[in-house]
């Protein structure tokens, strides 16, 4: 299965190839919450503050695509799209742990925190093109429509859970 969110990482493969399986949603999504908590565990947050914010994440974005699915009478496509989105995030999230590292929000002199933050910055478009391509093949639009629904996602994501928690 890694192999194939890596495949769909690079855009080589589509939401609509994975099986429909609940128990494979279950696993993804705690691999995903556990990449959450990693991402905040680096990032210097604290055990409960990571867990929390992921867990929010998470449910705004179920909540989200669920609500989406329902009023375009795509329902059924939802195990597959979260599959995918969760997946793709846990990969993405894994992979952040690197630029994260190199403290990229930490002295605007080093080297090592402005390579860090362009890492960060290159993986965070990457993510929103991936999201982007899955939402495009969930929903029937374009690629640039997909991209646009996933910026909004996630500058909302932000506001929300900063907002809720403080970390904005």
């Amino acid at each position: 299965m890694i192999t194939f969110f890596v495949q769909l990482c690079l855009l080589r493969r589509a939401p609509q190839d994975l099986p429909a399986s609940s128990a494979l949603l279950g696993v993804v999504l705690i691999v995903d919450l556990a990449a959450g908590l990693l991402v905040g565990l680096v990032s210097g947050l604290g055990l409960g503050l990571s867990l929390a914010q992921g867990i929010a994440e998470i449910a705004l974005m179920l909540a989200l695509l669920q609500g989406a699915l329902r009023l375009t009478g795509h329902l059924g496509r939802l195990t597959q799209t979260a599959t995918a989105l969760l997946g793709t995030g846990a990969l993405f999230g894994l992979v952040a742990t690197i630029p994260l590292s190199l403290d990229p929000t930490g002295d605007p002199e080093s080297d090592a925190a402005a390579l860090g933050a362009f890492l960060l910055l290159a993986l965070v478009a990457w993510n929103i093109v991936v999201t982007g391509h899955i939402l495009r093949h969930c929903f029937g639009i374009s690629l640039g429509q997909g991209v646009a629904i996933a910026v909004g996602f996630e500058v909302s994501a932000i506001v929300l859970i900063g907002g809720l928690f403080g970390t904005a």
